[in-house]
């Protein structure tokens, strides 16, 4: 339930720059069970969010690096948003 996810979301927007990427990482991959559970969209989605980390990876300018962070919380907050209304 949204319930169950809605903890470490909290955690996470409380510090969401300062989250790893890692930790934002699995948190997409998190949504993406919760919104799709083990489908074919979900597997779509997991790609998709595999695809924007990889490249990613290899930003080494600090701000590009936060904005590719922001992101990710950016897309968490939405998937929030939306369910919230």
């Amino acid at each position: 339930t949204i319930d169950s996810f809605l903890p470490n979301f909290f955690v996470c927007m409380s510090s969401s720059i300062s989250r790893t990427s890692l930790q934002l990482y699995r948190d997409c991959l998190r949504l993406v069970t919760h919104v799709a559970g083990k489908s074919a969209k979900s597997t779509a989605l997991r790609k998709q969010v595999r695809h924007e980390f990889e490249q990613a990876r290899t930003l080494q300018d600090p701000v590009a690096i936060d904005d590719a962070k922001s992101n990710a919380v950016r897309a968490l907050s939405n998937y929030l948003l939306y369910s919230a209304a």
